[in-house]
C-alpha cells in the first residue's frame, strides 16, 4: 500500500491544530433495537471542525503542499458535495490563501454558504460529484499555479482520514477493548477515502477488525465493484440523493485497491432508509447527522448489514451538515410514516354538536388535534352534510388503530388521507 501506519501517525501530528478528537459514544438504544449483545459505539465526526471528517484529509494535503512545495500552495481548487469543500475552505482560510470550490447544484445551502463563509469562491455545477469534478478540472487548467485537492483519491487525503482510525483504536483501549479484541466497524463510502484511511489504520493496529461499508443506492458502483472483484461502470442514470456526500458514481482505482483488500462487504441503502436513520438519531440519540453521516445507521436499522451480535461494533457518523429544510421534511414524513401524525376525513350531518362529538372522541383517546378544516362546498359532499378533515397526533400505529376503532364505534365513516 502507498499509505501505511507511519504516514497516518505523521498526519495526526501535522493536522493537530486544525482538528478535534471526536467522541466515541455508546448507544444503548440501537444496541437493544438490533439485538446486539456486545457494546455498540458511535464515532461522532459530526462534532469535528467544519462538521465532518473531511477536515482531517484536507488539512494533511494542504499542509504537506505548504511544507514541501510552497509555490503550489497559494491557490487551492477542489470539487465537493459539500464537506470536503468546507474543509478545504477552512484550512485555506486559516493559512490565508485562496480557494475555489466547485459544488453540485443540489448541494444543501448550509454547505455551500458555509464554504463561502470560510472565504472560498463557490461555483455550482452539475448534478452529482462527478460533474462538479469535471468542471473543477477546467478551472484548474484555467488557473496557472493552482493546486487541486482531491476529495478522496490522494495518499495524503487518505492518511489524514486515517487519523480517525487512530482515535477509534485509542478510545477502545480506554473502554477496555485491547488490540487483540475482535471488532466490527461500519464506514460510509462515497469516494472511499475515509474507508481507506480508517481501514488501513485499524488493520495495522487491530488485525482482527472487520470493516463494512455503506453506499447510497444512486451511487452503488463501489458495492458492485467489490462484489465483482474489479471496477465496474457507474450506472448511466444520474439522480440526486439525500446522502449527497456519498453521491460519487464512479470508482477510483486507488481507493478501490485498498477497499478491496480490507472490506468484508458493502451494503446499499436508499433515501427512505437514510431518512429513517436521520430521524432515529435525532429522536433517540439526540444527534444531528446528514444523509451520508447516517448511512451506517440506515444499514443497521434496515437489516442491510447483519453484524455478529457478540462482537463490539463501531458505526462512524461521518458528517452532520444537513440542510434545515431537509430536516423539516424528514421529520414530518417520519411522523406520518409511523402514524404519529394521522390525517383523516369524516362526513357528518351539518348540524351543531357533530364537531364536538368528534373532538370528544379524540380527547378520550388522548389524541391531540393538530389542525382541522370544515368543507361544505366540495362537489362530493351532499347538501346537508360537511366534510371534516383533521390531522391528529398519536403515539404510533397501535394508538392510531385505537382512535380509528373508537370513531367507527361512534358511527363515523373514516377515510385516511395520505
Amino acid at each position: 500500500m502507498s499509505v501505511d501506519l507511519k504516514d497516518i501517525q505523521a498526519a495526526r501530528t501535522r493536522i493537530a491544530p486544525y482538528i478535534v478528537k471526536t467522541p466515541l459514544r455508546r448507544w444503548e438504544y440501537l444496541r437493544r433495537l438490533i439485538k446486539h449483545e456486545a457494546p455498540l459505539f458511535l464515532k461522532l465526526e459530526t462534532f469535528q471542525n467544519t462538521g465532518s471528517f473531511k477536515v482531517r484529509g484536507a488539512a494533511n494535503k494542504i499542509l504537506r503542499l505548504s511544507e514541501n512545495e510552497p509555490s503550489k500552495a497559494r491557490h487551492f481548487i477542489a470539487a465537493s458535495a459539500g464537506n470536503h469543500a468546507q474543509a478545504v475552505a477552512f484550512v485555506a482560510g486559516r493559512l490565508g490563501v485562496k480557494a475555489t470550490i466547485v459544488m453540485p447544484e443540489g448541494t444543501p445551502l448550509v454547505k455551500s454558504s458555509a464554504t463561502a463563509d470560510y472565504g472560498a469562491e463557490v461555483i455550482l455545477h452539475g448534478l452529482l460529484y462527478d460533474e462538479a469534478y469535471a468542471r473543477a478540472m477546467q478551472v484548474l487548467d484555467e488557473t496557472p499555479g493552482a493546486s487541486y485537492v482531491h476529495a478522496y483519491a490522494d495518499d495524503d487525503i487518505i492518511a489524514g482520514q486515517g487519523t480517525a482510525g487512530l482515535e477509534i483504536h485509542e478510545q477502545l483501549l480506554e473502554e477496555g477493548f485491547g488490540a487483540s479484541s475482535p471488532l466490527q466497524v461500519i464506514v460510509p463510502i462515497g469516494g472511499g477515502g475515509l474507508m481507506s484511511g480508517v481501514g488501513l489504520a485499524l488493520k495495522a493496529l487491530r488485525p482482527g477488525v472487520k470493516l463494512y461499508g455503506v453506499v447510497a443506492e444512486v451511487a452503488d458502483a463501489m458495492a458492485r465493484s467489490l462484489d465483482a472483484g474489479e471496477i465496474v461502470a457507474a450506472r448511466p442514470a444520474a439522480s440526486r440523493t439525500l446522502a449527497e456526500g456519498l453521491a460519487v458514481k464512479s470508482v477510483h482505482p486507488l481507493t478501490f485497491s485498498i477497499i478491496k483488500s480490507i472490506c468484508e462487504r458493502i451494503a446499499v441503502v436508499d433515501d427512505d432508509e437514510v431518512a429513517h436513520a436521520i430521524f432515529t438519531l435525532m429522536e433517540r440519540g439526540k444527534l444531528v447527522a446528514e444523509g451520508a453521516g447516517a448511512a451506517g445507521i440506515a444499514a443497521l436499522l434496515s437489516r442491510k448489514l447483519k453484524l455478529d451480535p457478540a462482537i463490539p461494533s463501531v458505526v462512524l457518523l461521518c458528517g452532520g451538515n444537513i440542510d434545515m429544510n431537509k430536516v423539516s421534511t424528514i421529520l414530518e414524513k417520519a411522523l406520518v410514516r409511523g402514524e404519529r401524525w394521522l390525517s383523516l376525513e369524516v362526513v357528518v350531518d351539518d348540524k351543531p354538536g357533530e364537531l364536538a362529538r368528534l373532538t370528544r372522541i379524540f380527547g378520550e383517546c388522548r389524541a391531540n388535534v393538530l389542525d382541522i378544516v370544515h368543507d361544505r362546498l366540495s362537489e362530493s359532499c351532499p347538501v346537508g352534510y360537511t366534510k371534516i378533515r383533521c390531522r391528529i397526533e398519536t403515539r404510533g400505529s397501535e394508538h392510531a388503530r385505537e382512535v380509528g376503532l373508537a370513531l367507527k364505534q361512534e358511527g363515523f365513516a373514516v377515510r385516511l388521507l395520505s
